[in-house]
């Protein structure tokens, strides 16, 4: 039985009239008449009792009006939620990002989306960039803010904003007291960075402006996340580079000088090509117009 020829049931139920349910519901009498005799065939019942005198609900017809009213109204609900849903207005959005993207804007557009598509259900997970690639390869998460360029090129992508470097340096520490600082000055001293199998880009990008000053990279511990980072540049473990959106959170002990010529890192959001889903495009939306305001 369909959803229409119950709503066209309830209408005659409630003016007991065929007639004026018809002009009600801008169907011909005669097509009305059917879709009752019809609903009464798939139900197994008679539903109205139709003579001169009028129309009457028969006792099967009593005790179907509440169920009906029921069925309308939860087909209603699923129509609307696949409307919604259509629109990227509902269902889940898998999120995974980067913890350097955590400390850029994105966690202000999540909450900007959050507030647009309350009824999106947002799972979030924090891992690291090349994580992120095979995560969205395998299905996992729907989008990932990462840090290309992507070894998998099939991947498509939409570019953020970068996130300049800056130098973590312990307090008290003779570099803190330049004017300005070169990659010529970082010579000989203990520097902490990121395994390169976590961001080879990154990692590639710093050791190659260290060498063409002239200076060979000194790496004396590898750290990850960033904010370990800092933390070990605070306990006097050496210096290392972090983004300037890792910076603002500040650190005690530590403070952050720019370096002429430092890399900036690059941020995107990704998604797999077989197509982003509505509710994906609308987040982009979301981040990009957030992005673009901070």
């Amino acid at each position: 039985m369909d959803l229409r020829s119950i709503e066209c049931f309830l209408r005659v139920a409630q003016t007991l009239h065929f007639g004026r349910a018809a002009s009600e519901l801008h169907l011909s009498q005669p097509a009305l008449s059917q879709r009752i005799r019809t609903l009464e065939r798939d139900v197994g019942a008679v539903l109205l009792d139709r003579d001169r005198r009028g129309v009457r609900l028969t006792e099967a017809g009593q005790a179907f009006i509440e169920p009906a009213k029921a069925a309308v109204a939860q087909g209603e609900r699923a129509a609307d939620a696949a409307r919604r849903a259509a629109r990227g207005l509902h269902g889940r959005l898998r999120l995974g990002f980067t913890v350097i993207a955590s400390y850029t804007a994105l966690p202000g557009a999540i909450q900007a989306f959050r507030h647009a598509c309350p009824q999106v259900t947002l799972d979030l997970l924090e891992i690291n960039s090349p994580a992120v690639e095979a995560a969205l390869d395998r299905g996992e998460i729907d989008l990932g803010v990462l840090h290309p360029p992507l070894e998998r090129s099939h991947l498509r992508t939409r570019a953020l904003p970068d996130e300049p470097f800056v130098l973590a340096i312990p307090a008290g520490h003779r570099l803190a007291g330049l004017s300005s600082i070169g990659f010529a000055d970082l010579a000989g001293e203990p520097m902490l960075a990121a395994p390169r199998n976590v961001g080879p880009v990154l990692f590639d990008a710093v050791t190659s402006c260290l060498r063409s000053a002239g200076v060979e990279p000194r790496i004396v511990q590898e750290a990850t996340p960033v904010t370990t980072l800092a933390g070990l540049v605070a306990a006097g473990a050496g210096i290392g580079f972090v983004t300037r959106g890792v910076a603002a959170a500040t650190r005690p002990g530590v403070v952050f000088r720019e370096v002429a010529g430092a890399p900036a890192v690059p941020l995107a959001i990704a998604w797999a090509e077989s197509g982003n889903s509505a509710i994906g495009q609308r987040f982009l939306d979301v981040a990009e117009a957030h992005f673009s305001s901070v």
